[in-house]
This record gives C-alpha cells, sequence and structure tokens, in this order.
C-alpha cells in the first residue's frame, strides 16, 4: 500500500507497518469488562493458532483491568488508545481498517455493543468498527446473565449482526475461553476466504 511507512504512532514501527500492509492485520478491540484481563493470554493463543501482525485497540473503559503498557509486553504488539494519525498520514482509523483482514471485538461490554449497534463513532475503537465494512467481524460479549438477558442487548445484537457483524452465542453472558474464541476467529476467518468476500473498499478518502 502506497505511504505504508513511517513511525507516527508508538508501535506502529516501519517494520511493522510493512507487515501489516502485506500480509494484513488482525485487530484486536478491548472494552470494558472484566474479561479484559484475559486479553494477554489472548494474544498469545492468537499467535499460536495464526501468525500475524496484530494490533490492540484499548478504550477508556478496557484500561481499568488491563493497562496498555501491560498489554504491549504480553502481547508484544502496538496497542493502541486514542485518535491519531496514521503512517499514510490517513486518520488512524482509515488506516487501520484499510490493513485489517479481521476484527475482534473480546470483550464486548454492553454499553460497547450499544454504541456499535447505533453507529456511534466516538473513540478509536468505535471509529475504527464503523469503519471496517467487508472484514471477518466477531465481537465476543462478557456481562452479567442479566444484562445479556435483556431484551435491549438482544435488539442490539441483532442488530450488530444484521449489519454483517458475527456475535458469539455465549448463553449466559460469559466469555468462553480464549482458545474457543481463537478457534471461533479462525474458522470465520476460512469461511470468509472460501467464500471469496470482499475485503474492505480501498477507498482514496474514507472516514
Amino acid at each position: 500500500m502506497p505511504g505504508c511507512t513511517g513511525d507516527h504512532v508508538p508501535g506502529l514501527t516501519d517494520a511493522f507497518v510493512e507487515r501489516a500492509c502485506r500480509d494484513g492485520l488482525t485487530l484486536v478491540i478491548g472494552t470494558g469488562s472484566v474479561a479484559a484481563v484475559n486479553l494477554g493470554g489472548l494474544l498469545h493463543e492468537l499467535a499460536s493458532t495464526d501468525p500475524g501482525p496484530t494490533a490492540v485497540i484499548l478504550t477508556e473503559a478496557a484500561q481499568r483491568f488491563v493497562t496498555p503498557a501491560a498489554l504491549r509486553h504480553l502481547g508484544r504488539c502496538p496497542v493502541l488508545t486514542r485518535e491519531s494519525l496514521a503512517p499514510t498520514l490517513q486518520p488512524l482509523h482509515v488506516w487501520l481498517s484499510d490493513v485489517a483482514r479481521r476484527v475482534l471485538v473480546y470483550p464486548a461490554s454492553a454499553g460497547f455493543m450499544a454504541r456499535a449497534a447505533t453507529g456511534a463513532a466516538d473513540d478509536l475503537a468505535a471509529t475504527t468498527l464503523l469503519c471496517a465494512t467487508g472484514i471477518p467481524t466477531l465481537l465476543v460479549p462478557s456481562m452479567h446473565p442479566r444484562m445479556w438477558a435483556s431484551r435491549l442487548v438482544q435488539h442490539n445484537v441483532r442488530r450488530l449482526q444484521e449489519n454483517g457483524a458475527h456475535v458469539l452465542d455465549t448463553r449466559d453472558g460469559t466469555a468462553p475461553h480464549i482458545t474457543e474464541v481463537a478457534a471461533t476467529l479462525a474458522a470465520l476467518t476460512r469461511t470468509h476466504l472460501r467464500a471469496g468476500l470482499p475485503g474492505p473498499e480501498k477507498e482514496e478518502q474514507r472516514t
């Protein structure tokens, strides 16, 4: 991809950017649920099942459970928390959605799913997800069982599914073990490739 060089964002080194542009990026979005403490283990599992460049976006709420510094150390990958300019001098959310080959939202809190279902674009995580059209996307809900059973939450789940996202059936709102999450994401990626589904649109200007 033209302009895929530079070190405009901490962790997005020239070498990492080149690999992401060449091989495609696994983008993990961590939101504000207690399951966020498992993100380090999940990154290790993803690297074992499907090696390749990975980047993490942490919402402000997710940082109550895991710090960016700790996750950078555990995952050996860039951890992003706010909008910036990408190496291409595009908005960061545009560049991420251009190079991403798959998106995993783990954990997906009730609050984040509500924002995503309404098309909110009020932080890096929500804006990137909104821009990631045509990319295999898996959300893994994590919340109290009564919240998961709420008709409002289930309404948001259906809206996300209608817009092309895959929402893992957690039954009682408890996120499954990270091995199941990694396996489900790998299966979704393979299905997408076999079906020959189009990737994200590579527009000159994308906001």
